[in-house]
């Protein structure tokens, strides 16, 4: 991105980073409403924290940090890559700008309470939602502002969208190509080939901030992304063999926090009264069904998709007093009277580590003979 000084940035005070300082053209896509409408959509769904972390840890501040660690890895990329000093040892503004851009706005098309809306409406992707609000940030904002994303056609816009999902093919659809030289950029927002990619390393180290009772405090993924280069034929992101422990660990904290912090019970019960509620009094935002809204059927009513408007909208039906931070629930056991009395039941899901991680995905560089690595 642009270097600019911090009397020409808006600074972001960020729980994990620090300060962040933000470019104009960048604090130009942070001042619009589809990305201030994130401050309102929780992090981790119905999971309480106390009401000091409740006001960042949200959708905003994960996608700011995003947008931090792509600049991070790629100037590591920039840093480890060899050939890249014949292009004067950067990549290409374009490309540099549409990751950093795409780790930006990745979650812009989150529903309310994050991944529990779409246990509430059917088919809904976030991803996909997103799409249709990139173009109209970029549309809203000074057209003066990103030239080089405007260029060829909105050639830079359309890779962003394409990152977003991390499907190079969406970019071919539009009648675009990406050199394989520069083909790695689809591994660092939305890594479709292994799944390892900055959108989980914010997301991780931000959990372990807020989560510490959960966390490993000596785990520590940084190495993992910082010391990653680019593979000499441009295609793909070579690892190093003695990270090979620490990446097994990441995917490891990832099944611990979906096994002790994502997947709750409670939460997960939460998710299905909200859908049962939705479903019996079918409220709406200006005039649309909340599970019919996303961003192209009708923009102005997916601004007003927040936490607090659906909660104020489904607070008249009785069951939602399990919404509620202080509901309790109890556990009932299958051969108990109480059983026929149930109201719902739920099942934890979570991918083993080894089925989620494809070994035969990674590329790694440097010496085979690697000593594990302290995690």
């Amino acid at each position: 991105m642009d270097q600019r000084s911090p009397s020409e940035a808006m600074v972001i005070d960020d729980p994990v980073y620090g300060k962040i300082y933000l470019p104009q053209d960048v604090a130009a896509i942070v001042a619009t409403p589809h990305f201030e409408r994130l401050k309102k959509i929780k992090q981790l769904g119905f999971l309480y924290l106390d009401d000091v972390k409740e006001h960042t840890h949200n959708r905003y501040y994960h996608c700011i940090g995003t947008y931090h660690a792509a600049g991070l890895m790629l100037d590591a990329l920039e840093k480890n890559t060899s050939w890249l000093s014949d292009n004067n040892n950067t990549i290409p503004p374009l490309f540099r700008q549409a990751v950093q851009i795409a780790g930006l706005v990745h979650d812009i098309g989150h529903g309310p309470f994050s991944h529990s809306w779409e246990a509430v409406a059917d088919h809904y992707e976030h991803e996909k939602v997103g799409l249709p609000c990139v173009d109209e940030i970029f549309a809203c904002i000074d057209e003066k502002l990103f030239p080089e994303l405007r260029a060829n056609n909105n050639y830079g816009i359309c890779l962003i969208k394409a990152l977003i999902t991390g499907k190079m093919k969406k970019l071919h659809k539009l009648g675009f190509k990406l050199s394989s030289k520069f083909m790695f950029i689809f591994g660092i927002i939305c890594n479709k080939r292994n799944k390892l990619d900055v959108d989980k390393w914010d997301y991780l180290k931000r959990d372990k901030f807020y989560l510490k009772h959960l966390c490993n405090p000596t785990m520590d993924f940084d190495d993992i992304f910082l010391k990653a280069k680019v593979s000499d034929c441009g295609e793909y992101i070579e690892y190093r063999y003695n990270d090979f422990g620490k990446i097994h660990s990441l995917f490891a904290a990832r099944w611990n926090n979906h096994r002790y912090c994502y997947q709750l019970p409670r939460n997960l019960m939460r998710d299905k009264i909200l859908k049962l509620i939705v479903d019996e009094i079918k409220p709406k935002i200006n005039g649309h069904l909340l599970k019919d809204i996303d961003a192209k059927n009708s923009m102005t009513a997916f601004l007003e998709l927040t936490d607090e408007n659906i909660l104020s909208l489904v607070e008249q039906h009785p069951l939602s007093i399990f919404l509620k931070y202080d509901a309790k629930f109890e556990e009932v056991k299958e051969s108990s009277w109480q059983v026929e009395n149930w109201l719902f039941q739920t099942t934890i899901d979570i991918p083993s580590v080894t089925s989620y991680i494809q070994y035969d995905s990674f590329d790694f560089y440097g010496d085979a003979d690697w000593q594990p690595c302290d995690v």
